[in-house]
């Protein structure tokens, strides 16, 4: 799944389960699910990201957009196995680059979030260990002769 359309489902997931349950979410709210410091996602995301600073809670916000992925996750897998798959395809998407959104998923899904730059961070420990084994062995096969 391609980003932009990874991050427009999950966008969509969240505004709906926000709707579903009565919870308030002002257009800054709305619009911040999209920002990223990479590259803007809408004309005015400067601007929106500087009055989102200004007039809100970013801890008290991401809470509430955690609690909204869960909730609309959990919905999802009752419901639409279909629409469940769609949204780890899309986190899946999402993992490779950096957008905010991102921050309330590990708040949300924890480890399984996280939990591929962990086991990327064992593998290169992993690496380096044996790459230090090969070279002891060398040098200790190297000074025997």
């Amino acid at each position: 799944m391609e980003s932009s359309l990874a991050k427009q489902f999950l966008i969509s997931r969240v505004i709906e389960e926000a709707e579903l349950e009565h919870v308030s979410l002002s257009d800054i709210e709305k619009k911040m699910l999209h920002f990223t410091e990479v590259h803007p996602s809408l004309p005015d995301m400067y601007e929106v990201n500087e009055e989102f600073d200004r007039n809100y809670d970013s801890d008290e916000y991401e809470s509430k957009i955690a609690g909204l992925l869960r909730e609309a996750r959990a919905r999802d897998r009752e419901q639409s196995p279909t629409q469940a798959q769609q949204g780890d395809d899309a986190l899946a998407a999402l993992k490779k680059e950096d957008h905010y959104i991102l921050v309330m998923v590990a708040q949300a899904f924890g480890s399984s979030a996280s939990g591929s730059r962990f086991r990327d961070f064992l593998l290169y420990v992993a690496i380096a260990v044996g790459i230090v084994l090969v070279l002891v062995v060398a040098s200790i096969l190297w000074s025997g002769h």
